[in-house]
């Protein structure tokens, strides 16, 4: 809805016809031609017959004429335009919403309800209103009044739906189709609402602050979920429109302005361009996801600087900034919901929430779980997990956003059951699991033709570019072979059911090697320690043919996806040692893969400065829990006392004395601080007993090495998969039930 003196509820009229048929296989007349047995053109909001006779006020078209009820319900002219859930049938001025704010309920005017008519010239009268949509809903009436530009209602419904068997019968008789049952909730705009809206509004009217803090992030490479260049379309369309508000139509009037925008639906056809789909949630026609997106930028962006960054230096402090960005965002989401928006930009903006909490209060927080249930929800209800996520009338940059968005939700909830414990909310035996495009942001905003020639480039090399930098979607797509893969492997760890143990890893590690032969040419074969002392070297090294260098950005991606392959072996090493109680060497040599990968990335910590919050999440989780697994493996063999042990103790000694001060170095106001200080307490009580405890005598072993600590003394199973960091962090090492008797 455009941000103007007036508000105009719906757009203007177009001359349209009805578009479904009667049981007969007719068009359906209005109800003064068919009480006359004369030809009707079924035009709407009115047929020419009535326009020409001058009654177009009495053109209507009764849903179910045979009826006897008299108070059916019936679609007036004035009406008609009511076939989308976001039209209402009146104009609202801004002098009118002004006025309005200062009472408790602010709310749009509506029209009056028109008196029955019991005459026998009922149809030739102006016909009672009522609630119109209830028309749309009644499929036996056989007509829907669906026009080609209404947007498509919201709520994905299964094929075993009752709704679905439904649809089939209407479909045998001819009748559309709803494409949903599913209306999002809306509710009246009220004084609060306007009052948390300017709260919002008031934080953006420092714009060129605002422009700064976009920059900076964007200087990191593309958008993380959203195309860069809709950030710049929408930052360009607010500035004028906080300035025209500002300077005397008043914040109030910005903030009804917007709450109107955001209830419409944001419509696009096969030839939208991605400019003009940015455009229509900007400017006059702002919307509170858009601005809800662009504050969750400066969020994201905060929490990823350290505190010394200059862009704190002005007038943010790091700490302060993140927590009003996530109020102001959480005022967003709670206003485009309760206007009863339910699009990809709310999608994104949910999920962007969930990284922002994160990002404050750390990933084991209940807030982040129950924060991301919602963003999975929501893109569930878009039917975003089907193939069908696009059709012949999608534009490619819209089809493309929906793959990427889904991707990332479908990876972050792998990301989250593996670190968490906990069973996955999107599986891929009810999902389809897109592949996004190697295609950067800047390619994605090129006109179509030179588009479609990127496209075809990528279709003759494999799905990969070769050339240019490399766009966080081609590090995706690189991924995106391990995702199912990781799905499978949380059901090797935490899974319920009795499966083939060894049968499983197998066929695990089998499509492990299929998905390592199959990443792109830049990174096929690269090793990450040898890459991180090059980088170390020469900080100017060049990607495998690309023929640019490695940006932050880009050794991030490509130590995320190592990270992931070398913990995934340690998760099918220790569910091994744990289930059979195997020899443990395999699984130690899993875990110093993982923590020596760690502490090679430590080293260059300065070249990836600007991602504090990465590096504080590859502490917590792939440090901590790889390093506990090693401290426990160090106390048993110490107990044991085996002079003809194997176990590297005194490289592992090293390694674990080198995190303590990496695990330190995490500030408290990091999110993830307390599980790094908590696996900090548990390795430095764990080396303090291996360097200060005496020597002794050796503790006589029954059967394998796994039940080496089976004592009562550690009131734990060792053995056992349990949560040994706690374990660690509450035992008290100082007392003599740990030194051996004399």
């Amino acid at each position: 809805m455009s941000i103007d003196r007036t508000y105009k509820a719906t757009p203007p009229s177009a001359v349209r016809t009805v578009p479904a048929k009667r049981r007969n296989g007719k068009l359906q007349s209005c109800e003064p031609c068919r009480k006359r047995k004369l030809g009707c053109d079924h035009r709407i909001p009115s047929c020419s017959r009535c326009l020409r006779r001058g009654h177009p006020q009495s053109c209507y078209y009764h849903p179910a004429p045979m009826t006897k009820q008299s108070d059916a319900m019936l679609l007036t002219p004035s009406a008609s335009s009511l076939s989308s859930p976001d039209a209402t049938t009146t104009s609202v001025t801004l002098a009118t919403i002004t006025t309005a704010a200062s009472q408790h309920i602010l709310t749009l005017p509506t029209p009056k309800p028109l008196q029955n008519q019991h005459s026998a010239t009922r149809a030739e009268s102006d016909p009672p209103s009522g609630r119109v949509q209830e028309i749309l809903s009644v499929p036996s009436a056989g007509i829907l009044m669906e026009s080609a530009c209404a947007p498509r209602t919201v709520g994905y419904l299964g094929e075993i739906t009752s709704a679905a068997v439904v649809a089939e019968v209407n479909s045998s008789l001819g009748i559309p189709a709803h494409h949903g049952l599913i209306e999002p909730p809306k509710d009246s705009l009220t004084e609060d609402c306007v009052r948390n809206g300017v709260e919002v509004l008031e934080f953006l009217q420092d714009i060129e602050k605002i422009r700064d803090l976009l920059s900076r992030w964007f200087q990191f490479g593309d958008g993380f979920m959203l195309y860069r260049p809709l950030y710049e379309i929408w930052l360009e369309g607010l500035a004028p429109v906080l300035v025209d508000y500002s300077n005397g139509k008043g914040l109030e009037s910005l903030a009804a302005a917007i709450w109107c925008n955001t209830q419409r639906s944001l419509t696009c056809s096969k030839n939208t361009t991605l400019q003009e789909w940015a455009s229509a949630a900007t400017g006059d026609q702002l919307r509170w996801e858009t601005i809800g997106l662009l504050l969750s930028i400066i969020g994201l962006l905060s929490a990823s600087l350290p505190p010394w960054d200059t862009v704190f230096k002005a007038s943010y402090d790091r700490n302060e900034l993140m927590h009003t960005t996530l109020k102001l965002v959480e005022i967003c989401i709670d206003l485009s919901e309760r206007s009863g928006a339910r699009n990809e930009l709310l999608l994104c903006l949910l999920y962007e929430r969930t990284v922002m909490i994160s990002g404050i209060q750390g990933d084991f927080s209940s807030e982040v779980w129950e924060s991301y249930s919602g963003v999975c929800d929501v893109a569930i209800l878009l039917g975003l997990h089907l193939d069908g996520r696009a059709n012949s009338q999608t534009p490619f940059f819209l089809a493309e956003l929906r793959a990427r968005v889904f991707n990332v939700m479908f990876s972050m909830d792998k990301f989250q059951g593996t670190f968490l414990g906990r069973p996955p909310r999107l599986s891929y035996r009810y999902c389809n699991v897109p592949f996004p495009k190697d295609i950067t942001d800047a390619e994605m905003a090129l006109p179509w033709p030179e588009l479609q020639a990127r496209l075809v480039q990528l279709d003759a090399n494999g799905g990969w570019s070769t050339s240019g930098s490399v766009g966080r979607s081609g590090w995706r797509r690189a991924w995106s072979t391990r995702l199912e893969l990781r799905e499978d492997v949380l059901e090797v760890v935490i899974g319920t059911r009795n499966i083939d143990l060894e049968a499983s890893i197998t066929s695990i590690r089998a499509r492990e090697k299929q998905a390592s032969d199959s990443l792109p040419p830049f990174c096929r074969g690269l090793d990450p320690e040898d890459l991180l002392a090059r980088l170390k070297r020469d900080p100017t090294h060049h990607i495998p043919g690309r023929g640019v260098e490695w940006r932050p950005v880009d050794l991030l991606c490509f130590l995320s996806m190592h990270f992931g392959i070398r913990h995934t072996d340690f998760l099918l090493e220790r569910a091994i040692f744990n289930k059979t109680k195997c020899d443990s060497s395999r699984m130690i040599a899993s875990a110093k893969a993982v923590l020596n990968l760690v502490l090679k990335a430590h080293q260059i910590r300065d070249f990836l400065y600007e991602f504090q919050l990465d590096f504080t999440d590859m502490l917590a989780f792939y440090a901590v829990p790889v390093a506990g697994a090693l401290a426990i493996e160090m106390l048993k063999r110490d107990q044991s006392n085996d002079p003809c042990d194997t176990f590297p103790r005194s490289e592992t000694l090293q390694q674990l004395s080198v995190l303590v001060p990496a695990l330190e170095a995490v500030r408290p106001d990091e999110g993830n601080y307390k599980l790094c200080t908590m696996g900090l307490n548990a390795i430095r009580k764990v080396l303090d007993q291996l360097l200060s405890k005496p020597p002794g005598r050796s503790i006589p072993i029954d059967g394998h090495q796994g039940h080496a600590f089976e004592d009562p003394q550690f009131g734990i199973g060792i053995g056992n998969d349990a949560d040994f960091l706690q374990w660690l962090g509450n035992v008290d090492f100082d007392t003599n039930g740990w030194e051996d008797p004399l």
